[in-house]
């Protein structure tokens, strides 16, 4: 197995072998893997699989399928790998299943196209004639109460309620969703000091996206199955489905992510087992402490706009960033570089370079590319605050570099 290799700005040494990698990416069923490692109560740990760049599998990564299956499995559709899967239940989230094919997806009869993009569809799940449980009405409910309720923007705008949604915008979705839930927690693309990792993670919080652990748990199982039937919101199901379909549907999402295990970095801090065990005592009070502040326009505004806003922009980089753009490096899966999401998301839209570089502390790799996330970890590098701060090397980064133009029809 190759070393590690982690950018020279972390906390370790290039080529330097990180000891408790090696069983890890072996269970995982590859011969040569790189991986996001982080240290956590003196061991190792893998955080998020790097699919993409596996050298070849020592056996197939489909649950309880033998090693002669391998080519098989690359060679199926999307549709015909998740039949098969889910006709082995529990899942095995564990198991990386090899990337589906393109074109046999492409080939399958009446596969719906998402609008000017490659990408085929086959829904698997519906939204309505199944049954539905109290969680799925719940999450409906209040997704939907929200939508109602920033209805009322218009009819309560004033220039100060203008600058709380911005700086609300600002604080729930750069700070508390793109730079501590994702960056800092999901992927450990840097480290900083524990009384600002907390207060940044609380900003998450007000995002009223979950809480910590779910996030970045959902997150790190997205990226070990890109794409593939155990991801939870891949395109391939649908665009809807990407953005927002399988927060509505409870049962489905939960077979492939209800295993957290794989954030016991977080779960063993106390910080986020009770964040965790009262998330829905802060969504409750931060509305309490707008009304407080602002009447009903500030819930409208601080709360119930800025939440359904800041909701999109990050739903629309699990959909528009596997649909719409183009590709620099060869991933394996659809994730895309999308300009207007990298704008209103704050970096996250160079999603093909994310997934490229999962440790990233940086999304936005060229000058053009804005990533203002990105400018947020440097201030707080050069006051002291960011420590660890990864970035691949030239020469990871020319490893999987393509010549691609924009990706449509």
């Amino acid at each position: 197995m190759a070393p590690v290799q982690q950018p020279a700005r972390s906390g370790l040494r290039l080529g330097q072998q990180a000891p408790a990698v090696r069983p890890v990416l072996r269970g995982l069923g590859f011969k040569q893997q790189r991986a996001a490692v982080i240290a956590h109560s003196g061991q190792n740990r893998d955080v998020t699989a790097r699919v993409a760049e596996m050298a070849a599998p020592a056996s197939t990564s489909a649950p309880d399928a033998p090693v002669s299956d391998s080519a098989r499995w690359a060679s199926m559709s999307y549709s015909e790998q998740y039949d098969e899967i889910m006709r082995n239940k529990p899942l095995n989230t564990k198991k990386v299943v090899p990337k589906p094919s393109k074109d046999a997806q492409s080939s399958i009869p009446g596969a719906g196209k998402v609008l000017l993009s490659d990408v085929r569809t086959v829904g698997k799940r519906k939204l309505f004639g199944r049954e539905w449980n109290t969680t799925d009405l719940y999450y409906t409910g209040f997704i939907g109460g929200m939508h109602l309720l920033a209805l009322a923007a218009p009819f309560t705008f004033s220039w100060e309620m203008v600058g709380l949604f911005l700086g609300s915008y600002f604080v729930t979705g750069c700070l508390g969703i793109t730079l501590s839930y994702h960056r800092m927690l999901s992927h450990k693309s840097f480290t900083c000091p524990k009384w600002l990792e907390y207060a940044l993670a609380y900003c998450g919080v007000l995002a009223v996206q979950g809480d910590p652990l779910e996030w970045a748990s959902s997150h790190r199982y997205h990226h070990l199955h890109t794409d593939t039937p155990l991801d939870p919101h891949s395109p391939y199901e649908g665009f809807f489905w990407s953005h927002m379909g399988w927060l509505l549907d409870n049962k489905a999402t939960m077979e492939r992510v209800s295993n957290r295990t794989n954030a016991d970095d977080l779960e063993s801090q106390w910080y986020y087992r009770w964040l965790r065990d009262t998330y829905a005592w802060h969504v409750a009070a931060q509305l309490g402490v707008l009304f407080l502040l602002g009447g009903f326009p500030a819930v409208v505004w601080g709360g119930a706009l800025r939440m359904c806003w800041v909701w999109h922009i990050t739903w629309f980089v699990n959909s528009a960033s596997h649909c719409w753009g183009y590709q620099d490096y060869n991933t394996g899966d659809l994730s895309r570089n999308n300009w207007w999401v990298g704008i209103l998301a704050f970096g996250e839209g160079w999603h093909n370079n994310h997934h490229a570089f999962e440790f990233s502390a940086r999304h936005g790799f060229e000058w053009w590319q804005v990533d203002m996330t990105w400018g947020v970890i440097c201030l707080l590098e050069k006051l002291g605050l960011a420590n660890n701060v990864k970035l691949p090397t030239e020469r990871q980064k020319a490893r999987l570099a393509i010549n691609r133009g924009p990706i449509t029809a």
